[in-house]
């Protein structure tokens, strides 16, 4: 069997949002691993799964508002999640959370979440997620509805649980999500997440006390209705994946669905925002 690897190099202007834009819509097709460079994004996938008119039918190559180059180069496959643990460090979120991987030594840490390191986002590394962990430490969650809309390897879901929450939604579009959310929920032992591999229009019918949602900036903005229509009265949402100066664009839309902004954390220009409802 051919094992070998294409890698795609985009070049895209402007990179932001252009960047995070692609990525969340190559990851609907068969590319599993990303890696940003300055002008955009190397994207690889399995030579047999590569199909090129799947490729030419992404939104964002017919968009008048970005400009779009890309080379492809034919590699050795290797084993990424092996490379990547040559790096991979604990995160410590302060005072009383860590995010360690199964290789590492086990802590006393009140809160220890083990995300297996493979490809799908949400380590602990990245600005967003820690912005987010962060406040979900401050949070009371006892006996709180939760949904955790594009999970990824499920880390927020995972700490929902082990701080008291009633019950979590986790969905992921993302097949790969799916399947990294579905081993670190087991490897964590977690006994009150429920996971959906379906998009979050699947949901509604449901009511939550807070929505988490930690995806690129578009995809949140057309996800603003589904999380209206899925939230209680008073009900919070906790948003994160784009900048601080989208603040003021994003309370601004949610607005418009009776969301008010509380406040927001910040961190090398990453924010984290969290809304309540009126």
């Amino acid at each position: 069997m051919n094992d070998d690897i294409l890698r795609f190099t985009f070049s895209i202007s402007p990179t932001k949002p252009g960047t995070e834009i692609l990525i969340a819509e190559l990851s609907q097709l068969n590319f599993d691993v990303f890696e940003e460079i300055n002008s955009g994004v190397n994207a690889y996938i399995k030579k047999t799964l590569f199909d090129e008119t799947e490729l030419k039918k992404v939104k964002i190559f017919n968009s008048n508002e970005f400009q779009i180059k890309y080379e492809i180069e034919s590699i050795k496959n290797v084993n990424w999640n092996k490379k990547w643990e040559q790096n991979y460090k604990p995160v410590l979120i302060y005072p009383n959370c860590i995010i360690r991987a199964p290789f590492h030594k086990k802590t006393e840490f009140e809160y220890e979440i083990v995300i297996k390191p493979e490809m799908s986002f949400g380590t602990g590394h990245h600005e967003t997620t820690r912005l987010i962990i962060e406040y979900l430490l401050e949070m009371n969650l006892n006996n709180k509805s939760i949904c955790d809309v594009g999970c990824g390897t499920g880390i927020l879901s995972i700490l929902c649980d082990k701080k008291g929450a009633k019950s979590v939604d986790a969905i992921d579009i993302n097949r790969n999500a799916f399947q990294s959310s579905k081993e670190n929920i087991k490897i964590n032992k977690c006994q009150n997440i429920n996971l959906f591999n379906t998009p979050p229009e699947s949901l509604i019918g449901n009511y939550y006390d807070l929505i988490i949602s930690n995806i690129t900036l578009n995809t949140l903005m057309n996800n603003f209705k589904n999380f209206s229509l899925i939230s209680k009265k008073q009900s919070k949402i906790l948003l994160s994946g784009f900048y601080e100066s989208d603040v003021e664009m994003v309370a601004n839309r949610l607005m418009l669905y009776d969301y008010n902004l509380v406040n927001y954390k910040t961190k090398n220009k990453w924010v984290s925002t969290l809304f309540q409802k009126y």
